[in-house]
């Protein structure tokens, strides 16, 4: 209850709802274009590329710029920003312009994430995995809503789309303006590792080492399952309806392993729980691939539990590497995720040309088990009731 007092939360859950909403409208607006302006599928997958690495690799650095001047202007304009420009590229007449405003919406999306996730940490140490899954599950509602959403303003708005989204936009970035009012900054604690200076330095990188290689792994994997679970059910004959169905009870389900894996790392430490949730993943996909029926959607919740249980507390133990560089953190951990996945994605379509669908799902199951080995070389982050008690 303390944490839905927290007005720094607030406006992050908020924001992170409001900027993600435009990004799940993104993939409709192209869909729109597409027969509007002749688009190819290589031209599609341009301008989706172009909104993607724009928000990734701009991560860090407005995750820098925030720790530097401050996140509440920029996390404002950040929400105005992706607003205006996705409901501008609804109606304009050439491509090069869609593939301007996609680049700039993408710096929208890449400004907001560091600040949020900064936001979301102002809490006490002992509520930060909660805190942090918050932040996420409003940001996986209001991508889930993306093209509910767009729908509903292609209908009402029409040809004033852009300026009902502005004004949406405005009212959005006010809100949260609003929210951060009382925003605070004394909750700082100490690092995980003491420093990246002098004699800890050797420990100190082979900490964030070890987190990065947990970090891509995961998110490998994560990219892998959203893209080829519906063509492993498709190359066995099922429906692309069942496929879409089991993909969907893998979705859904991740959003609440989030808030399930966030708040248990509060009580019996983060590590604890990466370790557990990603060693769940590969039996679970291993399950997965070789049950049909109904067996599909009781492994399809129990891997996306499993998946998004990890998410909140492996961006919580990056921030607690540097606090005094949090955004910065922040926006590293969540542009590498993307980066990390969208290699991942390339490397398993080039191996499943070579050997095979289902076998390379079978040894990419592989991939969280790795990660859960190398969680186990983190530092012990347990609270102190637990450590003493053990």
């Amino acid at each position: 209850m303390l944490l839905l007092r927290n007005r720094s939360l607030i406006a992050a859950t908020l924001g992170h709802f409001s900027v993600d909403i435009y990004s799940g409208m993104l993939p409709l607006i192209l869909l729109v274009l597409t027969d509007r302006l002749g688009l190819t599928y290589s031209q599609v997958g341009l301008g989706s590329m172009c909104f993607s690495l724009s928000s990734s690799l701009s991560q860090p650095f407005f995750g820098w710029l925030g720790d530097q001047r401050g996140s509440r202007l920029i996390t404002v304009l950040a929400v105005i920003a992706i607003a205006t420009t996705v409901g501008t590229m609804r109606f304009v007449d050439h491509y090069t312009v869609v593939l301007v405003l996609a680049l700039v919406a993408g710096l929208g999306s890449g400004a907001f994430h560091p600040q949020g996730a900064t936001l979301a940490a102002q809490t006490s140490r002992e509520q930060r995995g909660s805190a942090a899954s918050i932040f996420m599950l409003g940001g996986n509602m209001g991508f889930a809503l993306g093209p509910v959403f767009g729908t509903a303003v292609f209908a009402l708005a029409g040809e004033y789309m852009p300026e009902m989204l502005a004004l949406l936009g405005l009212a959005q970035g006010a809100l949260v303006y609003w929210a951060l009012t009382t925003q605070r900054h004394d909750h700082a604690d100490k690092p995980i590792v003491s420093s990246l200076a002098g004699a800890a330095a050797p420990a100190a990188l082979g900490v964030i080492i070890t987190l990065g290689l947990v970090i891509f792994f995961r998110s490998w994997f994560h990219s892998s399952v959203s893209t080829y679970v519906p063509q492993v059910y498709k190359a066995q004959g099922f429906s692309t309806q069942f496929a879409g169905n089991v993909l969907f009870s893998i979705l859904l389900p991740l959003a609440v392993g989030g808030l399930l894996g966030g708040t248990l790392s509060d009580r019996v430490g983060r590590r604890r729980v990466l370790i557990i949730s990603t060693g769940v993943i590969g039996p679970a996909m291993w399950g997965l691939l070789y049950t049909t029926g109904a067996a599909s959607f009781i492994l399809g919740p129990l891997l996306g539990i499993a998946i998004g249980a990890s998410l909140p507390v492996t961006l919580v133990m990056a921030q607690s590497l540097i606090p005094r560089g949090m955004g910065l953190m922040s926006g590293i951990v969540l542009g590498f995720t993307f980066i990390a996945g969208a290699i991942g994605v390339a490397i398993n379509g080039v191996v499943a040309d070579q050997i095979g669908l289902m076998p390379m799902m079978t040894i990419n199951a592989l991939l969280p088990l790795a990660a859960a080995v190398l969680a186990f070389f983190l530092p012990d982050d347990r609270p102190r009731a637990h450590v003493r008690s053990a």
